[in-house]
């Protein structure tokens, strides 16, 4: 399982770092990629996203699922860069959602 989290600052917003420390060294997790708004270089979970594209579209290609959790505005961010780096494979957000390999839980 391969994470992609985005929050403001990692000084305040770092609540699960410990957690996520574990699961990536137990093998729960295969990585973890942040992504800060407020600091010096902002980055948000749909860059990320992007910088990994060849990976993530061998994962999905591969059969991967992917879920979104977080805020509408993230979330639609975050669709269109998929759209983006999925385009070239023929793949879809509409295929995937049908296949049950795409599912958003947004506020």
């Amino acid at each position: 399982m391969h994470l992609y989290f985005g929050t403001r600052h990692p000084a305040s917003d770092a609540l699960y770092a410990e957690e996520l420390a574990n699961w990536k060294e137990g093998g729960q997790l295969t990585s973890v990629s942040n992504a800060y708004s407020r600091t010096a270089t902002p980055a948000y979970v749909q860059d990320i996203l992007r910088k990994d594209a060849n990976r993530l579209g061998k994962l999905v290609a591969d059969g991967g699922q992917i879920l979104v959790c977080g805020g509408r505005e993230m979330a639609a961010g975050v669709a269109a860069a998929l759209a983006d780096i999925l385009a070239p494979q023929g793949i879809g957000l509409a295929t995937l959602k049908a296949e049950g390999r795409y599912a958003e839980d947004v506020y």
